[in-house]
């Protein structure tokens, strides 16, 4: 345990020293003197359609958690997603939302199975409409006439590294035998029970028809997390819509190889690095990825930080 915070810690570092290499490279008073001439209202308005971005996959995984539990009210639920959002946010591939089915287990009496069926079966789809957006970004910019044989050796990473998690995911949805003896072959037969409420509960969601409303949901959260970006990075310098997505969803993927915490850093210099490609001056880029870091995922920090003090204060039991 120790050493795996070590390591998480260390890659922070690594990320953070990069956030300071791309400002140190711009210069701190251009940055400044960039961001002073951004338009307020666009920024407010990216804060507010991220906020929607956290509701949409609130809502999510409150009607897979209605399934299972129907008692649990919206509002009673929505200060664990918050939660689970900051986690995810703040930890290697969202590593951190392996706690909220414990938050389940505790507050709302979900067993942890049951739990983690729900975050295994959020990803599963996040991960399918994710890739989709990403060999659309990728087809993009290989017909933007870019010829760059590092950029081509990251993309082929990240389609591997995306495919072997892809391949891991339908393992554990399709098959409870090669599950459990992955888990006896890693010496974790204390899950074994939990592995049979999880498989339950994955059928339970298929006979109540869960991917019809998941899909819509994934593709809405997607489409509002890009326009969140988009208005931000509008609020610097004039930009397309389309080359905001290309490069978020590129920066996502090199988030995903690097397993930075919070994809500090690396997030930065991967769509200061792609809207350079673009034909974007460096310092309007960078200014405006800066800004998206400061008041997008301070959004998502305050509003896990509003969510832990809701969780605390309140006394939660579903009979």
């Amino acid at each position: 345990m120790k050493t795996n915070r070590v390591v998480k810690l260390l890659l922070f570092l690594v990320g953070f020293s990069l956030l300071i290499a791309l400002i140190y490279r711009v210069g701190f008073p251009e940055i400044i003197r960039v961001i002073s001439g951004a338009k307020p209202h666009l920024i407010f308005l990216g804060i507010l359609v991220y906020l929607l971005v956290i509701l949409t996959r609130s809502l999510k995984w409150f009607l897979l958690t209605r399934i299972i539990e129907n008692k649990i009210n919206y509002r009673q639920f929505v200060p664990f997603y918050l939660v689970n959002s900051l986690m995810g946010n703040l930890t290697p591939f969202k590593s951190g939302e392996a706690v909220t089915p414990f938050l389940f287990k505790k507050y709302l009496k979900i067993p942890v199975g049951q739990g983690f069926s729900i975050v295994i079966l959020d990803r599963f789809f996040e991960l399918m409409i994710f890739i989709i957006i990403l060999v659309s970004a990728i087809f993009y910019i290989l017909n933007s006439g870019i010829q760059n044989n590092l950029i081509l050796s990251v993309f082929r990473g990240v389609f591997i590294a995306l495919f072997l998690l892809l391949a891991i995911l339908i393992i554990l949805l399709i098959s409870k035998r090669i599950t459990l003896k992955m888990a006896r072959l890693f010496r974790l037969k204390f899950i074994e029970k939990e592995l049979d409420v999880f498989y339950n509960t994955l059928s339970l969601f298929k006979n109540k028809k869960a991917y019809q409303f998941i899909i819509p949901l994934t593709i809405v959260a997607w489409f509002l997390e890009i326009s969140a970006h988009y208005l931000v990075f509008s609020s610097v310098f004039s930009v397309s819509f389309t080359h905001v997505a290309v490069a978020q969803i590129i920066a996502a993927a090199v988030i995903f190889v690097t397993f930075i915490p919070g994809g500090v850093g690396i997030s930065e210099v991967s769509m200061v690095s792609t809207l350079g490609l673009l034909g974007y001056p460096f310092v309007s880029i960078t200014s405006g990825a800066i800004l998206t870091r400061l008041f997008l995922t301070g959004t998502v920090l305050v509003t896990g930080l509003a969510g832990s003090l809701l969780i605390r204060g309140r006394t939660y039991f579903i009979p």
